[in-house]
């Protein structure tokens, strides 16, 4: 890993598409600073997102990296269906339109029409009731349901306009009654733990019981997967503090929650959403939209660098490209400028530093906890080189990192999941530790890697935290400041 990439404090997510469908592209890619990549189970067949996996590897072990691959499944969403081979209908203001079922049309041999629109929801009679708003294409063109009779709901059209296939339909005031595992995301999440992904993206997520289930289903079929929690329903908003404890991580899906709840609440919904997640530790990505623009355009535009720089600031993790790498015309170009914003706010941030919260509430921190705190206290008072965590499961280098120190934090582990997990966490590079022997010894063998690779000079000191006994996989329980004194290296 290069030095360079020391440094690096937020991390950038970036979507797979045909846009990047090359060894070489992923790689232009994560030299310009990509850190991890997304797999969008919305779109594509299993033999594509395979092609895509493979890519990813292939450039991850050519560049030396340790790179996280997120599968973000496709939830209970709710699209338009086919339309009988249209490109699109129209869909007049004032004017009565009626959804139906797309599996009833077909069996029914009804066509679509600019009245009728074929959705790929069957409950969705059940859930709306009058007066309840459909909100097609993220918001575009909106509906009032003004009946319900079997399997069809007759609507007002509010806002019209062209309609394509397969174009989302939110309900913001609708409970749906699918759960948010869909039988399609159970498919995904075996394809995902048979090609090792780093970790599963939830979507629509209401409840923690949600997120209790998907991990569940991963452990049946012998994952270790970590999840994702994608914040994107009313109910989300509300559940924040229980869905946090219970995910791995956390994502600001701010398409779909854009929808879903007013546009002007977005921005105080996502800062609110940032703070509890630094409080509790738990990783956060904030997604859509960021440099929209760049689908289409070589720069982004003053107010996407603002709103990227403002989610550094906010204090999130991680940031995401969508369609700006998946089909945009200037996928590298985009996370060229997405690192010079990143890299211009983590240079304010680093005068601040975030609150941090016990773990669950409790008003005591664990040791881990007390450790991560005090190492990332010494880090600052002592101005040291780096803050090194020997951890199997990188549970000390993500507490310290929610303490954002301006030294570097190095996760060492025996684990190439773990490496690869950390590299969505703020602030944190990883390295992979072959063998383990005495404590003593094994921090020597790091630290002359440490030194051997550039990550520090000879003489500057860093902090170590550390589990002993070693063997026995303890608990982080230990702290001591070392000096890095030139030797020969046993680590490779």
């Amino acid at each position: 890993m290069p030095t360079s990439n020391l440094h690096v404090k937020a991390k950038i997510l970036c979507t797979m598409g045909p846009a990047v469908a090359s060894v070489q592209k992923i790689n232009a890619m994560i030299k310009a600073g990509a850190n991890a990549f997304r797999l969008n189970m919305s779109h594509g067949s299993y033999s594509m997102h395979k092609e895509f996996i493979g890519y990813i590897r292939t450039a991850e072990d050519k560049l030396n990296r340790h790179i996280p691959i997120v599968l973000d499944l496709q939830g209970p969403k709710i699209r338009v269906g086919d339309l009988g081979g249209r490109p699109f209908i129209t869909l007049l203001a004032g004017h009565e339109v009626m959804l139906e079922d797309a599996t009833i049309m077909k069996n029914k041999k009804h066509v679509a029409s600019d009245n009728l629109i074929p959705v790929q929801y069957p409950t969705l009679a059940k859930d709306v009731k009058p007066g309840d708003e459909l909100l097609l294409d993220d918001g575009l063109l909106k509906l009032k349901v003004l009946s319900t009779k079997g399997d069809t709901v007759r609507c007002m059209v509010v806002y019209g306009g062209d309609l394509k296939p397969r174009k989302g339909i939110n309900l913001p005031q609708t409970s749906v009654s699918q759960p948010s595992m869909t039988s399609k995301d159970r498919a995904d999440i075996r394809f995902g733990i048979d090609h090792d992904v780093d970790y599963i993206a939830l979507s629509f997520v209401r409840t923690a019981s949600d997120i209790e289930a998907v991990r569940k289903y991963i452990t049946k079929y012998g994952g270790t997967q970590q999840v994702v929690a994608k914040i994107e329903k009313p109910e989300a908003v509300q559940n924040i503090e229980s869905i946090v404890r219970a995910s791995d991580v956390i994502m600001v899906a701010r398409g779909d929650l854009g929808v879903e709840i007013p546009a002007e609440s977005v921005p105080m919904v996502q800062k609110h959403i940032i703070s509890i997640c630094n409080a509790y530790a738990v990783p956060v990505i904030t997604a859509t939209q960021m440099l929209e623009s760049m689908i289409q355009n070589p720069r982004p535009t003053r107010a996407e660098a603002s709103d990227v720089a403002n989610a550094v600031l906010d204090g999130t993790d991680a940031v995401m490209l969508s369609a700006e790498t998946s089909v945009g015309a200037y996928p590298v170009e985009a996370v060229h400028y997405m690192r010079l914003i990143c890299s211009k706010a983590e240079q304010a941030l680093s005068h601040s530093r975030h609150p941090y919260a016990a773990e669950g509430g409790a008003t005591t921190l664990s040791n881990t906890q007390s450790i991560a705190e005090a190492a990332a206290q010494i880090s600052e008072e002592s101005r040291v080189a780096a803050i090194v965590s020997l951890s199997y499961s990188g549970e000390t280098a993500r507490l310290i990192s929610s303490r954002r120190p301006k030294a570097p934090v190095i996760a060492i582990t025996t684990l190439r999941s773990v490496a690869r997990r950390m590299n969505l966490v703020w602030g944190v590079s990883s390295l992979i530790l072959e063998t383990v022997s005495t404590t003593d010894d094994t921090i020597e063998s790091i630290k002359q890697h440490l030194l051997q690779e550039k990550y520090v000079a000879n003489g500057s000191t860093v902090v170590f935290t550390i589990g002993r006994p070693l063997v026995g996989r303890a608990r982080t329980n230990m702290l001591s400041l070392e000096t890095i004194q030139s030797h020969h290296p046993k680590i490779g």
